[in-house]
């Protein structure tokens, strides 16, 4: 069985600009669509294990480029290192916040999106953080292990439980928790096969 805050707090992805709207780097986005839940444990864990699976071979691909490269922005994106702290971003928010409830889960060099502060009030996160590509392998590593744990956990109640998010449902959480893993793993590799053909020419 999961638990976790329930009806706790709102979460910084679907809150409204206040006072740290000054510190934002980009437009807020449109309001999120609505979210299409995980519909089965058999799916949670599935998903799950495509989307940490598929990670993990794209830190291994990453290995065998250099550092130049994978602190390298393609077309404006952020750079492989940056995609990983993103990552652990995202599993710090949907799944430590939204369905485990903890109040400050994130790790120091987890990387909020543009339209975020890069210090979201209240949290851990350090805005001068710059880790190396090992570091951020390592902690991705211990994020993907907490969503294994997490989803074998997992039973069907867990899926109705309210939580206060865009998402509504622990269900509507991990759903979006696996469709950004898995945007986020394709926008790495995307930039790695630019990079990888860049070589060439």
């Amino acid at each position: 069985m999961i638990t976790g805050a329930g009806e706790g707090g709102e979460l910084m992805a679907d809150a409204e600009p206040g006072e740290g709207a000054a510190q934002f780097r980009a437009s807020p986005p449109s309001p999120p669509p609505p979210v299409v839940p995980v519909a089965s444990v058999e799916e949670a864990r599935q998903s799950a294990a495509e989307a940490t699976d598929a990670l993990e071979r794209t830190m291994v691909r990453a290995g065998s480029f250099s550092d130049e490269e994978l602190h390298r922005s393609v077309n404006g994106e952020w750079c492989t290192v940056d995609s990983l702290r993103h990552v652990v971003l995202i599993v710090d928010l949907w799944l430590s916040k939204a369905v485990l409830g903890e109040a400050d889960p994130f790790h120091p060099m987890a990387l909020p999106p543009t339209f975020m502060p890069p210090q979201l009030p209240g949290t851990s996160i350090d805005p001068d953080a710059r880790p190396t590509f090992g570091e951020a392998c390592e902690v991705v590593r211990g994020r993907l292990a907490a969503v294994r744990t997490s989803v074998d956990e997992l039973t069907p109640a867990d899926l109705e439980r309210p939580i206060a998010a865009h998402a509504k449902t622990v269900g509507g959480a991990l759903s979006v928790l696996f469709g950004e893993m898995q945007a986020h793993d394709r926008f790495i590799n995307r930039d790695l096969d630019i990079i990888d053909g860049s070589r060439s020419t």
